[in-house]
Order: C-alpha cells, then sequence, then structure tokens
C-alpha cells in the first residue's frame, strides 16, 4: 500500500478549506477529482476520513492520517525550496540546533550578528532539548549542536565555551520548600523532577539514581513552562547559574545547596558529527561563537 503525495494533498485541502468544492477551487483541479482521492485513501486504509454533512468532522483514522499529510507536505514543500535555491547557485545552509536556556540568552545576538555578515544564507534553527539536540547532529537533520555537553561526546567534535552549573531549586511557594533548602531529601521524594529530558534508565543505568531521589520525572521540552511550574510550587528544577540570576520569574527560587545532588556542572558548547566535512556557514558561526564568548 502507498499513499500518493496527491492524494494527501487533496486530503489535506479539504480539511484546511473546509469541503470538497473550495479544496478543488484551492488545487485547480475538479471537485470529482478531490473526492476519488479521499476515496481512494479510505480504500486503501479501509476506514473513513470524515464524517460528511453540514460541517466536515475527521473521524480519529483521519485526524492521525491529517497529522501525517502535513508532514509529509511540509517536507516536499522545502525539498523543492531547497532544490530551487541550489538551482539559482544558494547552496550555504546554517542548520542548527540549540538548547532552551543559549536560545533565550545568547542566540539572539549571535544571529543578529551572522546575518549581518552572511545576509543570503539560509537558517535552519531548532531550540530543543540537549539529548534530543545530540540524536538531531547524530541523524543529521542539524549540522551544529549549540548546548550542554553530554557524558560521552565520543561520535563529535566539539568546541567548549565555558561550564554551567546548574542547581536544584525550590520555589518559596512550595509547600515543603523550607524541608528541601534543609537538606531534607525525604521531603524530595514527595515531589516532581521537572526537566527537559531524562534519559530512560534502561539506556543509562546510572541515572536511576536521580530518578529514585523524586516521586516522578515531568518532561517539558518548553523551558518558560517549567519555569512556571517550579514557581508555582509544582515542582522542583535544575536550573542555571545565568538563567537564576537574570529571568525575573526565578527571583524567589532557592538553591537547595545541602542536597548532596543537588549541583550539576556541564561544559557548554558547540559540537558536530566526528569527521563531517563542515559547510562554510557552520565554520563561519562556530569562528563567531568563539569571538562572542572570548569578548565575556
Amino acid at each position: 500500500m502507498r499513499l500518493e503525495n496527491s492524494e494527501l494533498r487533496a486530503f489535506r485541502a479539504v480539511i484546511e478549506e473546509g469541503g470538497f468544492k473550495r479544496a478543488a477551487d484551492a488545487l485547480h483541479i475538479s471537485q470529482s477529482a478531490v473526492s476519488q482521492a479521499v476515496a481512494g485513501l479510505e480504500y486503501k486504509l479501509e476506514a473513513p476520513l470524515v464524517q460528511r454533512g453540514k460541517d466536515l468532522r475527521l473521524t480519529d483514522v483521519g485526524k492521525r492520517l491529517f497529522e501525517h499529510a502535513v508532514d509529509v507536505l511540509r517536507d516536499e514543500q522545502r525539498t523543492l525550496e531547497d532544490i530551487e535555491q541550489l538551482k539559482q547557485g544558494k547552496t550555504e545552509t546554517l542548520s542548527l540546533a540549540i538548547s532552551a536556556a543559549l536560545n533565550r540568552s545568547h542566540a539572539p545576538g549571535l544571529i543578529s550578528a551572522y546575518f549581518r555578515d552572511h545576509p543570503h544564507t539560509r537558517m535552519k534553527i531548532a531550540e530543543m532539548p540537549a539529548r534530543s539536540i545530540i540524536s538531531a547532529v547524530l541523524s543529521g537533520n542539524a549540522e551544529l549542536g549549540l548546548g550542554p555537553f553530554q557524558k560521552d561526546m565520543a561520535a563529535f567534535e566539539s568546541v567548549p565555551f565555558y561550564t554551567e552549573s546548574r542547581h536544584l531549586v525550590v520555589s518559596q511557594h512550595h509547600p515543603r520548600c523550607g524541608d528541601m533548602i534543609n537538606g531534607n531529601e525525604r521531603a524530595l521524594k514527595e515531589t516532581a523532577l521537572i526537566t527537559s529530558a531524562l534519559d530512560s534508565p534502561d539506556m543509562r543505568p546510572s541515572l536511576q539514581r536521580l530518578r529514585d531521589h523524586f516521586s516522578t520525572v515531568w518532561e517539558v521540552s518548553s523551558l518558560s513552562l517549567r519555569i512556571h511550574m517550579v514557581k508555582e510550587g509544582m515542582g522542583v528544577a535544575f536550573l542555571g547559574d545565568k538563567l537564576l540570576a537574570e529571568h525575573p520569574d526565578c527571583a524567589g527560587f532557592r538553591i537547595m545547596s545541602d542536597v548532596s545532588f543537588g549541583r550539576i556542572d556541564k561544559e557548554v558548547g558547540v559540537y558536530y558529527r566526528a569527521g563531517k566535512n563542515l559547510s562554510d556557514s557552520s565554520r563561519d558561526f562556530i569562528a563567531q561563537c568563539v569571538a562572542h564568548w572570548r569578548l565575556l
């Protein structure tokens, strides 16, 4: 079974335009062609995609297929745009995955400076949790990773910029705040650790010890939402020195300096796959980062 992009395009248009006739008008094809495309998908999947009536409603199968159609057609559009750029001789792209903390504190200045020197270079920049950056660089979805180094960086070439200390913090609004800052690890067993990502214990068994100090682990990719959740007393989190000093919502956070595992030191910098021939755009960005942190 094969789902053709033309079928997915017709199906997506039906949903986005709100009907078969409007989809046909948007795609500049006949309404019968749109109907046949959707019917073909339903035949292949052996399930209805939409509940027809005054208002179109997606079935559960239709909702999942719509997500797939959006992803596939977006990738198709990006590929066509890349090909058009290549045909015009514009081959340079800065492909970067960056951590949330660095995106907030350093990325605006770095990217503005880079653009001034490289106004015609395309940019593909994604904010990700540190563990996801590793995967993105290894898979080739990003050429460069900018964020904290992980324990095992043997697969990468890395350029360190500074060492960051991350502290376990709790808000004054947390009901067990006093106990926690006094080093009461039993109080921690009653609250959640809020983090961007934490490896499965099966992948890295040593992390089981960290998990065991908390009631549960909540993985929240958004930095601003993690800070909000800590501020509201929902749980605790590891946050970096710079963020704690500068973010206004962190003003009431207390560092658990008496907790034995309450501080994690990490090297932060840029990295890429070992042995990779870097593009000129990536080499220029690394040079700019080196100059940026040398001045700090």
